[in-house]
Formats: structure tokens, C-alpha cells, sequence
């Protein structure tokens, strides 16, 4: 019978990691001076595990949130992998604490860095030099965000109210003769008023006159000093040169006063009046996705159905509460020990799969390292080239395989935890992103009538016995 020792198939393997935040920009130039690192110290291809986060943003996402680098990690505390090749130390991270944190992880590891920019200094064994090198990195990077951000402030492709003229260093902006008078118009309303109630008319005046725009847009417009003429620094405000101002700075700066005194109230309203339901629903006549429409400042957003059935109709406010209440209702009577038997059959199953195409493989590489050595001469054939290509399509599908029981093995350890944490706090929680998430899961469907809501629930094989679900608004 063959031996299959899951612990040694990764013992010196190398793990390349790239990352890049958009699309723009190309992750190509980070594989490739891996690639020449990997040739210059002829590093066996086969040892090589290759892991790209392509468009993942370190300054908006978590480590926890960049699927790549958390898979990397898996494999570290797996003891899987001794040696990471990345290109910049910016690319494990967004900020100083979580690179620190990350380089805590290789420390305990005994996991080697190797960096491929020219201009980074080696892996440091010691914290307090590595920490220092990973702040100079994210120093280096604020600094680059920040250049392009004063790019964009003095010279942006396109705002609102302004007209673009030539290229360049001589490019000039100047007012929208169209909308300058609407625009001018609302910023002077605005620095005039004095109560909330005075704002929230003014912005849903000027709502309609500048193109419906959203409350949002109508706020960024009273807060961008390039319609003063003008960018904000941290010395103050500059003065540009090329832009010709709607209003001048100093009722710019009044303006600005006025939003600072009615801000909460104003964010308040524009959130309320804006904010979508948890679950969008549909007609329960037409069975069409009803449309969200805005409502005054203050008051909440509705939902209409887009057909004809006018009547058909609920606000946001209204229909949010009903959702988290029936919703706890379904959560209280989902039996969690049959979603807890029903994951584990389904782990078992997937794990009895990949240990008998791991077997299946091993067998497959014997018999062709077999093939090879029988086969080998001095002079290259092409029978023998192709039986070492074949022998490494199967090492890689060995690689994969091990992966995936890895994981198989992490979700069966994790499982009762994981349960009893639901049941814990899951109806203390229902909250923000996890109703959002949690509504999703339960309900397929949600339909909206004249008098009564409908709603369709998943898991209905693991409702208790004897329990019968009747939900109407």
C-alpha cells in the first residue's frame, strides 16, 4: 500500500505573493522580477507556489479581507512554507500595526522574507528593525497617495460646473456657462441660512435645479474649495491659478462654517432619507424587483412597485423592522444540530473524495518516476520531456489536493465553535452588515403587496419538527 506523509509534501516549498489595489495598475511586474529571483538562484519551478491578489486595495480591505494573503498565511501556520518572495513590504500590508503584525507571524514561523525591489533593505530578524523598515514603506506609500491626491485636487478630469480647456500644464478651467448661475446661486443660498430646517429646503430646492443630483454630490459641491478657486493643504488653502472661481474664499470658508454647525443633523437626514432596505423586494402582483426611491431630507426612503400597481408601495423604516423581526422569528426555530450534521456529512465526503485523489495521484507520479528513470538517456528525447511535464501537471494537482483537505480539516475543527457561536449571539446581534447578511441567507425572496408582506425562507429541512411558520406584516 502506498505511504502518503501530508506533512512532507510542502516542507521546502517557496511562496511567490503579489498583490496590486485596481485594475489598472499591472500585478505582471511583480511575477515577473519573482520569476528572475527564482531563475538567477535556480530555484526548483516545482517548489514554487504562485498566490496573486489582483485588485485587492491593502487601504480599504484588512489582511483578513485579501483572500491570497490569507491562504499564505494558512500554509505558514500549517508549516507548510519557510520562505516568502515578495516584491515591496507595502504589499503585505496597509498600515505599521498590521505589517508588525504579520512579521510576528513569520517570526514564529521561521519563515524567511525575500524582497525583489531594488531599493529594500533584507528581512531583518530583529522587530525593531523590521518594524522601522516597515514604517519608512507605508511612509513611502502615503506619500505617493498623497501626491496623486493633490494631482487630482488641482487638475481633475472632470467636475461638476467646470469646462475643461487645453492639456497639460496649460490646461484652464472655467464655469459651465450653463449651470454657473444655478451653482453660484446655491452656494449663496447656503452661507444665508440659519436652521436646519432652512438647509434641508435649500438642498432639496437645488436637488431639481442641478439635474436631480444626489444629496450627497449637493454636499461635496458646498465642500470643494475648487470652486473657490482654491485647494486645501495642510499649511491652508492655495490658491490656483488655472480654475476661475464660482465664489469667492472667503464665502467659501462662511459656507463651510454654516455646514460644520448643522452637520449631524444634516447627515442624519441625507442618511435617512437615502438608505436602502436590508432586502430588496419585489411586486407581489407583477413579481417585478420594486424601485427605491429617495425621500425628503429627514423623512425615509420607499419603495414603489415600477409597474402600474402605484399602490403597492412601503417605506424603508418600515419594512427593515419587519425583516429583523421575522427574521429572529426563523433563526429561533432552525434546529442547529441537523445544519451541524449536514455540514459535517458534507465535509466528510468532500475530505473522502481528495484523500483517494491524493492516493490516486501519488500512485500516478510512482509509476511515471518509474517511466522516467527507465527512459532516461544522455541525449533528450521527447518521450522523456514529456513524461517530466506529466510529472509535474500531477505534483501541482498534489499541491492543490493537499490544500484543499487543509481546509476541509480547518472547517471540521472549527465547526462546533463556530455553531456555538451563532447560537450565542446571533439574535443579540442582528445588526448592520450581519442583518444585511444573515436577511440574504434566509430569505430568497420577499414580496410586498397592498396589505401584507410575503416571505420566502431557505432551510426549510431544518425547521424543527412540528413548528409551522406564518409570516405577515
Amino acid at each position: 500500500m502506498l505511504y502518503i506523509d501530508k506533512e512532507k509534501i510542502y516542507e521546502d516549498f517557496i511562496a511567490v505573493y503579489s498583490r496590486v489595489s485596481t485594475a489598472q495598475q499591472d500585478i505582471q511586474k511583480q511575477i515577473q522580477t519573482a520569476k528572475a529571483y527564482i531563475h538567477n538562484h535556480k530555484i526548483d519551478e516545482d517548489k514554487v507556489i504562485w498566490l496573486e491578489d489582483d485588485g485587492y486595495s491593502a487601504n480599504k480591505l484588512t489582511t483578513k479581507e485579501i483572500p491570497k494573503l490569507q491562504e499564505l498565511l494558512m500554509l505558514i501556520k500549517q508549516g507548510k512554507v519557510k520562505t516568502i518572495i515578495v516584491y515591496h513590504r507595502d504589499r503585505l500590508a496597509r498600515n505599521f500595526y498590521e505589517y508588525v503584525a504579520l512579521v510576528k507571524v513569520f517570526y514564529k514561523h521561521g519563515v524567511k522574507v525575500i524582497f525583489t525591489a531594488s531599493n529594500q533593505p533584507s528581512f531583518s530578524k530583529k522587530l525593531a528593525i523590521e518594524a522601522l523598515y516597515g514604517m519608512f514603506a507605508q511612509s513611502d506609500g502615503m506619500n505617493i497617495s498623497s501626491r496623486r491626491n493633490d494631482t487630482n485636487k488641482q487638475f481633475p478630469s472632470n467636475i461638476f460646473g467646470y469646462q475643461r480647456i487645453g492639456k497639460k500644464k496649460d490646461v484652464k478651467y472655467i464655469p459651465n456657462p450653463k449651470i454657473e448661475n444655478s451653482l453660484r446661486s446655491f452656494f449663496y443660498e447656503v452661507m444665508r441660512i440659519k436652521s436646519t430646517e432652512d438647509l434641508f429646503q435649500v438642498i432639496m430646492k437645488y436637488k431639481k435645479v442641478l439635474n436631480n443630483k444626489q444629496y450627497h454630490n449637493l454636499l461635496k459641491y458646498l465642500s470643494n474649495p475648487f470652486y473657490a478657486g482654491h485647494m486645501e493643504t495642510i499649511y491652508g488653502f492655495e490658491k490656483l491659478n488655472h480654475v476661475t472661481p464660482i465664489v469667492s474664499l472667503e464665502d467659501f470658508q462662511d459656507i463651510q462654517e454654516v455646514l460644520k454647525n448643522l452637520n449631524d443633523d444634516l447627515v442624519a437626514a441625507m442618511t435617512e432619507a437615502t438608505k436602502h432596505s436590508i432586502v430588496t423586494p419585489c411586486c407581489s402582483i407583477c413579481q417585478q424587483s420594486m424601485t427605491f426611491r429617495t425621500a425628503e431630507l429627514g423623512e425615509s426612503g420607499y419603495y414603489i412597485c415600477q409597474k402600474k400597481h402605484k399602490k403597492v408601495k412601503i417605506e424603508v423604516t418600515q419594512l427593515n423592522a419587519l425583516i429583523s423581526e421575522h427574521l429572529i422569528q426563523v433563526i429561533n426555530r432552525i434546529e442547529i444540530a441537523k445544519v451541524e450534521a449536514e455540514v459535517v456529512a458534507y465535509l466528510n465526503k468532500l475530505k473522502g473524495t481528495n484523500d483517494s485523489k491524493l492516493i490516486s495521484y501519488n500512485r500516478k507520479l510512482a509509476e511515471i518516476h518509474k517511466e522516467i528513470t527507465e527512459n532516461f538517456t544522455i541525449e533528450p528525447s521527447i518521450k522523456f520531456e514529456k513524461l517530466v511535464y506529466k510529472a509535474r501537471s500531477i505534483k501541482k494537482e498534489i499541491e492543490e489536493t493537499h490544500s484543499m483537505l487543509i481546509k476541509i480539516d480547518d472547517a471540521k475543527n472549527h465547526l462546533k465553535e463556530h455553531v456555538q457561536i451563532i447560537k450565542n449571539t446571533m439574535n443579540e446581534e442582528l445588526q448592520g452588515y450581519d442583518l444585511y447578511f444573515l436577511s440574504s441567507l434566509f430569505f430568497t425572496k420577499i414580496e410586498v403587496s397592498t396589505d401584507s408582506i410575503i416571505y420566502y425562507v431557505n432551510f426549510g429541512k431544518f425547521i424543527k419538527d412540528g413548528d409551522s411558520i406564518e409570516l405577515n406584516a
